[in-house]
C-alpha cells in the first residue's frame, strides 16, 4: 500500500480558486488588511475517507462592500468548488476525489464590521501526497 500525508487543504483550495475566480484569495488565517473583494479559506476539521485519502470540511469567507456583492462572490466560490472535481481541471495537482459545496448565506464578521461577508460550507476529498 502506498503511503501518503495529508494535504494542506487550506493552501490547496486557495490556489484552486485563486485560478478561477478575479477575487484576491487567501489561506486562513485572513490577513490584517482583508478588502472587498477577498475570499478566505480555512479548514474547520474532518475525517480520514480511505487510507490514502481524507475528507475536509472548510469554509470560504467572500468579503464585499454590500450584501448583494458578497452574496454574488459566495455563489461565484461556491461554483468554481463545485467544479473543481471535473475531470482535468486541477491546477494544483491535487487529486479532489468529492467536491461539493452549499449555497452563500449571509454572515456579518464582528472582527470587520465596514464590510460584509457571505460564508461558503463545503466537503472536500482529496488524496494525500505519496511519500517517497
Amino acid at each position: 500500500m502506498q503511503i501518503v500525508t495529508p494535504i494542506d487543504v487550506e493552501g490547496a483550495l486557495a490556489a484552486e480558486l485563486a485560478a478561477r475566480l478575479s477575487y484576491d484569495v487567501h489561506a486562513a488565517p485572513a490577513p490584517d488588511g482583508v478588502s472587498a473583494g477577498s475570499v478566505v479559506v480555512q479548514a474547520l476539521g474532518g475525517s480520514q475517507q480511505t487510507p490514502v485519502s481524507d475528507l475536509y470540511d472548510v469554509v470560504a469567507y467572500c468579503y464585499a462592500d454590500t450584501y448583494g456583492d458578497a452574496m454574488r462572490i459566495g455563489i461565484d466560490v461556491c461554483g468554481a468548488i463545485r467544479a473543481i472535481q471535473s475531470a482535468g481541471l486541477s491546477v494544483t495537482g491535487v487529486e479532489w476525489t468529492t467536491t461539493g459545496a452549499n449555497a452563500p448565506y449571509d454572515d456579518p464578521d464582528p472582527d470587520r464590521t465596514t464590510l460584509r461577508r457571505s460564508t461558503v460550507r463545503a466537503t472536500v476529498a482529496a488524496r494525500g501526497v505519496p511519500i517517497d
